[in-house]
């Protein structure tokens, strides 16, 4: 009998890959992909801790996001995530939800409530800075997170850019080097600003984005958990009845536990004894 073999991580991987694969083109009730729920469930199959396969899928995006578009400011300048996720935001759900949400945000923010959709807003000087809503959508939550960050950009990139000025205008003047030369320096001062404003405000803006994810993240593990089964109030548990006592004993109008003729009897007898 030959020995069962061990495959893999790299072909683990394309095992699953393919079987996928075959899986949307021809299985019965083929889907276009996997939700992340299966694919913990297949990571958890294999051995995989699941959180692992959540840290991985979170990284995966902000990575698709970086390699597919370029930013000329060094970031995108607002932030909108959306998610439709199977379950119930519930009073007590959203309560710990805005508690989760401030702590992340460092901030108080305003909740309010518009029919059956739910929002928390985070203004500053200039308008709206955070706003996330959450609503319901048949038996599933939507769940939309909008970060603008325009005016953080411009406050960035407008006094760096400004600062370049000074020294073309010293080279062009104390240097006195050719025209060609001086302009190469110019732009060079310009370009090599920009970069700092860019790298600057593309930290800023990876670290809100991470901040932003991770609050949409602890949206869906609220929306996802079931509810608990409630629990009586105390008020309405019914208290255990005492024992009853006969009144009839305290009044001693008990019933006898003696026939009338047995006690005649001894009455009797008492008084041949004296």
């Amino acid at each position: 009998m030959s020995p069962k073999r061990v495959y893999t991580d790299k072909e683990i991987s394309a095992v699953l890959k393919r079987a996928a694969e075959l899986q949307r083109t021809q299985g019965p009730g083929a889907t276009s992909g996997l939700s992340l729920d299966e694919l913990e469930q297949i990571a958890a199959d294999v051995g995989i801790d699941p959180e692992f396969v959540k840290t991985a899928a979170l990284e995966l995006e902000e990575g698709r996001t970086d390699e597919t578009s370029y930013h000329v400011l060094g970031g995108p300048t607002s932030i909108d995530l959306e998610r439709v996720v199977e379950g119930e935001m519930t009073d007590e759900k959203w309560e710990e939800a805005v508690g989760e949400i401030r702590r992340v945000f460092e901030a108080a923010g305003d909740v309010g409530q518009l029919g059956s959709t739910r929002e928390w807003i985070l203004r500053d000087q200039t308008g709206e800075r955070v706003h996330v809503t959450v609503a319901p959508q048949g038996k599933n939550t939507r769940i939309r997170l909008f970060y603008r960050m325009t005016d953080w950009a411009v406050a960035m990139h407008a006094p760096i850019t400004a600062v370049s000025i000074a020294p073309i205008i010293l080279q062009f003047v104390l240097l006195n080097l050719h025209p060609l030369l001086e302009t190469g320096i110019a732009l060079f001062i310009v370009f090599a600003m920009h970069m700092l404003a860019r790298l600057a405000f593309g930290a800023l803006s990876r670290s809100q984005e991470r901040k932003s994810r991770k609050v949409l993240a602890r949206l869906e593990d609220l929306i996802a958990v079931p509810e608990e089964t409630a629990v009586v109030p105390a008020d309405r548990i019914a208290a255990p009845q005492p024992d009853r006592i006969d009144a009839s004993l305290l009044t001693g109008d008990a019933a006898p536990d003696h026939d009338p003729a047995d006690q005649t009897r001894e009455g009797a007898q008492r008084r041949r004894t004296r």
